[in-house]
C-alpha cells in the first residue's frame, strides 16, 4: 500500500508538470504568432510609406525581401492572382483568393493567418493588407487596388515545447525527490492507523476488533463480520465432518483409506470391526495374509474374497499416488446367488442328459437289432421328442443368455400384427387340449422394441397360457392402445398360490414340477419375458387365483 500510494502521487505530480509544461507552450507559441504577426504589420507600414509606387512584380518583392530581411513578400491583385512573389516567380503560383488572410483583407483591410505553407514546407505567420490606390504592373499595365502579402516563419508549438523541455526535465528530478521525501512522510503517517487495526485484528482471536479512527470503523466492521462468517464456516466444516463420519461408519460397507500396513488414515466403525482394528497398530490382515501381503507390495489393483466372522467379504485393493483404499463388501448373498447358479446349472445339466441318456440308449438298441421292427416306429417317435426336448431347453437358454448382449438400436413394431401372428402358429397347441382363444385388439398399435424381442415376450406368455391351462379352457389376448398401450394374457389354467408368485420370475423355477420339461417348459420363460420388459422399461405384473387362472399384464411406456 505505501508502494502504491508513493507510486500514485509520483505520477499525479508528474502529470501535472507535463499539462503545465503544455498549457505554458500552448501560451507561448500564441504569443509568438501574435508577435511575429505585429512585426509583419510594422513592416507593411514601412511598404505603405516608402513604396508604395514601386511596380508590382517578382524584381521588386526580391527586392523589398532583402531590404526587409528575408520577409517574404507577395503581390495579388484584387482577385487574388499572384503577380509578384520573392520566393517563387509569380507565374508558379496559384491563385490566392481561397487564402484566409487574403479574404479577411478583401473583408476588412487586413488579415493574419498561421499555417504551414505547401510552397515552403514551413509554418508561416501571412499578413495581408488591402490597397484600393491604382498599382503599377510590370510591364506598364495598371490594376484598381491590390494586396500586399507579408510572411515570416513563426515559432512550432513543437519547438517552443523542445525549449521548455531541459527546464522541465530538471523540474521533474526535483519533483521526483520532494514526492518522495512527502509522500514517505504522508504514507506514515496515514498508515500508523491501519497498521494498528492489522495488529488489532491479528491479536483479537474471538473478540471484536475496535479502532478510534472513525474512517476505519467500516474496515473493523468488516473484519468483525469476516470473523464472524469465518467462525460458521468452520463450525458448519465441523459438523459436516461430523456427519461424513457418521454416515462413514453407518455404512454396511468397510473403507479404510492408507499409506502402508502401519499408516491408516481413515478406518470408518465397520471395518473396524471385521478386521479386529486397533488404533495406531498395523492391520492384521495386511502383514499376516500371504496373499495380501503379495496384493500390497505389487501395488495393482486386486479382489480378494475372506470369510470374516460367519459371512462372507469381498476386498478391493485400490492403489493411488497419495493414499490406497480397501473396500470391504459383504458378497455372502452374491456367493449364495453364485451357488445357486451352479445348482441351476446341475439341473440343467440333469435335464439334458435325461434325453440324452434315452436316446443313446434306443440308438444302441437299434445298432444291436434288438428292437422289433414293428416297434422301430414307436421308437423313432421317441427319439424325436427327447430330441425335441433337448433342443428346446438348450434354446431356451440360448435366448435368455443372448438378452444382455442385445443393443441393437429399437424401431417400431405392430404389436398387433406379431399377436395376429402368433395366433396362427399356436393353433394346432390350442385344438389339442380344445382350449378357447380370443384375440381382442384396438387397432394398430405400435410399440418400440424389436420385432424378435415381442416375438419371445408373446410366445412365452401363450405358451404357458396353454400349457399350464385345462382341457377345454379359455385363453384371452387383449391389446389395447391409447396414450399407454397394454398387452393382458388371461387363462383358466391351475392358477398360481400367493406364495409362489413372488418367485415366478425366477430363472428354472416351475410352479407345477409335473409339467417341468415337458413341451419345452424349463422355467425360463418367464424369466426371458422379465428380462426384456426391465430391459425396455415396461411394467411387467401378475395377477392369480389358484386354481381360477392367472392374467399376466404388460403396460409399455407413454408415447411421447
Amino acid at each position: 500500500m505505501r508502494k502504491r500510494i508513493l507510486l500514485v502521487t509520483l505520477l499525479v505530480s508528474v502529470l501535472g508538470l507535463v499539462l503545465l509544461t503544455l498549457l505554458f507552450s500552448g501560451m507561448s507559441y500564441s504569443r509568438s504568432a501574435q508577435a511575429a504577426s505585429g512585426q509583419l504589420s510594422v513592416l507593411m507600414d514601412m511598404y505603405a510609406a516608402d513604396h508604395i509606387s514601386a511596380p508590382l512584380s517578382d524584381e521588386t518583392a526580391q527586392a523589398l525581401s532583402a531590404e526587409m530581411g528575408g520577409t517574404r513578400v507577395t503581390f495579388l491583385l484584387a482577385d487574388g492572382t499572384p503577380v509578384g512573389d520573392s520566393e517563387v516567380p509569380a507565374a508558379q503560383l496559384s491563385s490566392h483568393a481561397g487564402r484566409e488572410e487574403v479574404q479577411a483583407a478583401l473583408r476588412q483591410g487586413e488579415g493574419t493567418a498561421v499555417r504551414r505553407s505547401a510552397t515552403l514546407g514551413k509554418e508561416l505567420v501571412y499578413y495581408c493588407r488591402y490597397f484600393s490606390q491604382q498599382g503599377v504592373l510590370e510591364g506598364g499595365g495598371a490594376a484598381e487596388g491590390f494586396l500586399v502579402r507579408f510572411s515570416g516563419e513563426a515559432s512550432s508549438f513543437f519547438g517552443v515545447f523542445t525549449q521548455a523541455l531541459p527546464t522541465l526535465i530538471w523540474l521533474l528530478l526535483l519533483d521526483l525527490l520532494i514526492c518522495l521525501f512527502v509522500a514517505w512522510i504522508a504514507t506514515s503517517f496515514i498508515l500508523q492507523p491501519v497498521e494498528r487495526l492489522t495488529q488489532a485484528a491479528a491479536t483479537a482471536g474471538n473478540k471484536p476488533v475496535r479502532t478510534e479512527y472513525p474512517e476505519l470503523m467500516p474496515i473493523a466492521k468488516m473484519m468483525n463480520e469476516m470473523n464472524a462468517e469465518i467462525g460458521a464456516q468452520m463450525a458448519k466444516m465441523q459438523e459436516d465432518h461430523r456427519m461424513e463420519k457418521l454416515v462413514l461408519n453407518s455404512m454396511e460397507h468397510g473403507i479404510v483409506i492408507f499409506r502402508s500396513e502401519q499408516d491408516v488414515l481413515l478406518i470408518n466403525k465397520p471395518a473396524m470391526r471385521l478386521l479386529d482394528y486397533e488404533k495406531n497398530e498395523p492391520i492384521a490382515c495386511f502383514t499376516q495374509d500371504g496373499e495380501i501381503a503379495s496384493i500390497l507390495a505389487a501395488g495393482e489393483p486386486a479382489t480378494v474374497n475372506r470369510r470374516l466372522g460367519e459371512r462372507e467379504y469381498s476386498l478391493r485393493f485400490t492403489f493411488g499416488d497419495r493414499a490406497n483404499v480397501l473396500l470391504i463388501t459383504d458378497v455372502t448373498e452374491l456367493m449364495a446367488a453364485a451357488r445357486s447358479k451352479n445348482d441351476f446349472i446341475a439341473n440343467v445339466t440333469h435335464e439334458m442328459n435325461t434325453p440324452l441318456t434315452s436316446i443313446r440308449g434306443f440308438a444302441e438298441l437299434i445298432g444291436a437289432g434288438a428292437i422289433p421292427p414293428e416297434k422301430l416306429p414307436s421308437v423313432a417317435d421317441t427319439i424325436i421328442r427327447q430330441s425335441d426336448r433337448l433342443s428346446n431347453l438348450i434354446r431356451s437358454i440360448i435366448n435368455f443368455s443372448a438378452i444382455d448382449a442385445d443393443d441393437l438400436p429399437d424401431y417400431e413394431v405392430d404389436l398387433s400384427e406379431v399377436l395376429r401372428e402368433t395366433a396362427v402358429n399356436f393353433e394346432p397347441s390350442l385344438r389339442q387340449k380344445d382350449i378357447a382363444f380370443t384375440l381382442e385388439v384396438e387397432g394398430s398399435v405400435k410399440v418400440l422394441s424389436r420385432r424378435e424381442r415381442l416375438v419371445e415376450i408373446v410366445n412365452n406368455l401363450v405358451s404357458n397360457g396353454i400349457r399350464y391351462n385345462k382341457e377345454g379352457g379359455r385363453l384371452q389376448v387383449k391389446l389395447t392402445g391409447g396414450e399407454e398401450p397394454a398387452l393382458s394374457v388371461s387363462d383358466t389354467g391351475i392358477g398360481i398360490s400367493k406364495e409362489n408368485q413372488s418367485r415366478i420370475f425366477d430363472r428354472f423355477y416351475t410352479v407345477d414340477k409335473s409339467h417341468n420339461g415337458a413341451g419345452g417348459g424349463f422355467g425360463l420363460g418367464l424369466a426371458t419375458v422379465k428380462k426384456l420388459c426391465r430391459r425396455a422399461g415396461w411394467k411387467l405384473s401378475v395377477e392369480s387365483e389358484e386354481g381360477v387362472g392367472t392374467t399376466f399384464t404388460i403396460r409399455f411406456c407413454k408415447k411421447k
